[in-house]
């Protein structure tokens, strides 16, 4: 047999790996040069495009090359307080200097402080007979989920090499549709709908729905978004997909909004007539939260007078994200009179709004800073003078409070002409594919896989 070449055995896969009797060798074959080789059997597999020719880990553990080499994996668990390079010499007896070359190289294609409490990391060691020493570090997997893997190993120059492997994925359509008895949420998910759909299909219509008033029995939803599986399609992709089609029927009036890319390759959602479903500002920066005092005079339930209330009061737990009504500029931010934990954000056309009784801020913000609409803010409290958890929210046009449950806003951008003809289009088909995808399933009872665009 010639050198370098590998030869074949019945239902197996040789691998050809560089032999170098005083060098630590990499975890995947195909990093090194082929030089003089030993060959190495692991079991048959059919790796993904993304991975190429790389083998999984998995097929060195505890095995042997022809040589004799041996190889070996270690899987340890991120503990509080752990860090990656204590963790790699502590739990898995690596050298100091070796366990940070590592994790800088690693640093490059990842953070190692996105690991949570629980992450499992293995650690890969081979061990050469012609060295009178103990198994050697060669490489550490990490799977930042069910499809990301990051590796980090050892060539044979001594060099740490990261790398970043994506298993392939499909692209399936889900569609649901129901009505509403209960709540959109509780009804929505009672018919199939995940949670993070279910979420976003609130966000959209945010700002043209009051949730807590324009919501009545007998209303009806629909909902078309992709969903992206493993290859085996045993396994969803959390976090990965987006809502193609949406549908809100109240009181008769029915509300649907495409996902569109125009000409200038912005994404967003647009009605059948080709307007945004965003305005200036959301009806409501908060979710799941119920209207407990209005807009005008009331008795005020501290003071105990009648006092004019100047915006409304959303009662939600505490610890509840706010968000930014609209893309602006925070004006002010911090403690202020008796609302407590206050933030004031200017928009254009003269509007501004007020968030107030806050138990605190999101990281990073200060005066001057940049908000984009629907960024979360700061968190429902009951700072200031409250008498429970709450957010105080205003809005101010050209500096006049306004009632935020009556003002009518400006509402967003229009599709222009050009994009008018491709968007009818996409309206068409989309609706063709909701008819097709609604409450669809295979005999397995699994989604039926999107003939028009699949990965």
């Amino acid at each position: 047999m010639k050198k370098g070449v590998a030869a074949s055995m019945p239902d197996q896969t040789t691998i050809a790996i560089p032999y170098q009797p005083n060098v630590i060798r990499p975890y995947f074959p195909d990093l090194i040069k082929n030089t003089k080789t030993a060959l190495l059997p692991v079991k048959p597999q059919t790796p993904s495009k993304a991975q190429n020719s790389l083998v999984t880990p998995n097929a060195f553990m505890q095995t042997k090359t022809a040589n004799g080499i041996s190889f070996s994996e270690k899987k340890v668990t991120i503990n509080r307080g752990d860090t990656l390079i204590n963790l790699l010499v502590k739990k898995a007896s690596v050298p100091h200097g070796e366990a940070y070359e590592a994790v800088q190289a690693l640093k490059k294609v990842y953070d190692p402080r996105k690991l949570n409490l629980g992450h499992e990391i293995t650690v890969f060691f081979y061990k050469d007979p012609l060295i009178n020493d103990g198994p050697k570090f060669s490489g550490v997997r990490i799977e930042k989920d069910i499809i990301n893997t990051v590796t980090v190993n050892r060539d044979d120059e001594g060099h740490y090499i990261a790398n970043k492997l994506e298993k392939g994925t499909h692209r399936t359509l889900r569609g649901f549709k129901g009505v509403i008895n209960n709540s959109l949420y509780v009804d929505a998910k009672a018919s199939g709908v995940p949670d993070a759909v279910i979420l976003d299909f609130i966000k959209m219509y945010s700002w043209n729905v009051d949730f807590q008033r324009d919501i009545h029995t007998g209303d009806k939803f629909e909902v078309m978004y992709e969903e992206y599986k493993t290859d085996d399609y045993k396994r969803t992709v959390p976090g990965k997909g987006n809502i193609i089609y949406a549908m809100l029927s109240l009181g008769g009036n029915d509300m649907l909004f495409y996902r569109y890319q125009d000409r200038n390759k912005m994404i967003d959602y647009y009605d059948n007539k080709g307007k945004s479903a965003k305005k200036t500002l959301m009806r409501t920066p908060i979710n799941g939260a119920r209207i407990s005092s209005g807009y005008g005079m009331r008795k005020h339930p501290i003071l105990g007078y009648s006092k004019m209330h100047k915006g409304l009061d959303f009662a939600a737990p505490s610890g509840t994200p706010i968000y930014a009504a609209g893309d602006g500029v925070i004006e002010r931010i911090g403690r202020y009179s008796t609302y407590g934990k206050y933030i004031r954000i200017r928009h254009k056309a003269g509007l501004k709004t007020v968030y107030a009784h806050m138990r605190g801020y999101k990281s990073g913000l200060r005066k001057g800073s940049r908000v984009k609409q629907g960024q979360t803010i700061g968190y429902v409290g009951s700072t200031g003078r409250s008498t429970g958890p709450h957010l105080h929210y205003e809005i101010v046009l050209n500096n006049k409070s306004v009632n935020p449950a009556t003002v009518k806003l400006p509402t967003g951008k229009s599709l222009r002409a050009k994009d008018m003809n491709i968007f009818k289009g996409v309206v068409a088909q989309t609706q063709e594919q909701f008819n097709d995808y609604c409450n669809s399933t295979d005999d397995n009872n699994q989604p039926k896989e999107d003939r028009i665009a699949a990965n």
